[in-house]
């Protein structure tokens, strides 16, 4: 179980690299910009955050399996936390290797041959890739809250209770923030701050992801009661 929570903590920091986008060269606009426009083609150092996300993607799946070999889980909720977390790495991984040609949101030559289907079908790809990743996260978080809810107790990730309080904050983050995302994406009004959405969001489940995967304390055991005193 260990092995599984370092992995998970290890792919949670993989996906938070695109916070070191603005002092690695990027003038993208955060409050408006996707996540993923980091990594297009053009932008400064994209190789690195395709490779991030590809990482993180990897320690997502990876991590899910190992927790599954150490846990054997039997309940329900626990093997959807478990089929999440795939979805999360293989819709991450997807976007790694499915990477936009151009920024749409600064880009209006961009915009204009995203919105005329004169793009790649990478952009399409991209934007089904990601879906799956963002479905992965929220079924991940659902089952979590679920299997907590009902007292799991055989062997998935617990925590101890301040984590887990926070957990449960930084789940409800990012579920709220991927309504906001999407309504940000169908409305296509600027002053929705999608950039902001997402980014929000992207923090909410990586935190979540190493709240969960932080390991519970053991507790020391009571000391040896003092032998009697020789009469």
């Amino acid at each position: 179980m260990q092995r599984a929570r370092l992995v998970i903590i290890a792919g949670a920091i993989f996906y938070s690299a695109w916070i070191f986008a603005p002092t690695m060269g990027s003038r993208l606009n955060g409050l408006r910009s996707y996540v993923s426009e980091v990594a297009a083609t053009g932008q400064p150092y994209a190789h690195f955050f395709r490779g991030t996300d590809l990482l993180a993607g990897t320690c997502f799946v990876v991590g899910a399996a190992l927790w599954w070999r150490a846990a054997r889980p039997s309940s329900r909720f626990a093997w959807g936390w478990m089929a999440g977390m795939i979805m999360l790495g293989v819709g991450t991984i997807s976007d790694a290797l499915l990477p936009l040609s151009c920024t749409p949101t600064s880009d209006a030559a961009c915009a204009f041959r995203e919105a005329n289907g004169e793009v790649p079908f990478t952009h399409l790809a991209h934007a089904y890739s990601s879906g799956i990743a963002g479905t992965g996260g929220a079924v991940a978080v659902l089952a979590w809250a679920a299997w907590l809810l009902r007292g799991g107790n055989d062997g998935a990730l617990r925590t101890a209770r301040p984590l887990t309080v926070a957990a449960f904050g930084a789940g409800m983050t990012y579920l709220i923030t991927t309504v906001w995302t999407l309504a940000a994406m169908a409305i296509t009004d600027p002053e929705l701050y999608l950039g902001l959405a997402q980014r929000l969001q992207i923090a909410g489940i990586t935190s979540w992801l190493v709240l969960i995967a932080l390991p519970v304390g053991k507790r020391s055991a009571p000391p040896d009661p003092p032998r009697p005193a020789p009469s």
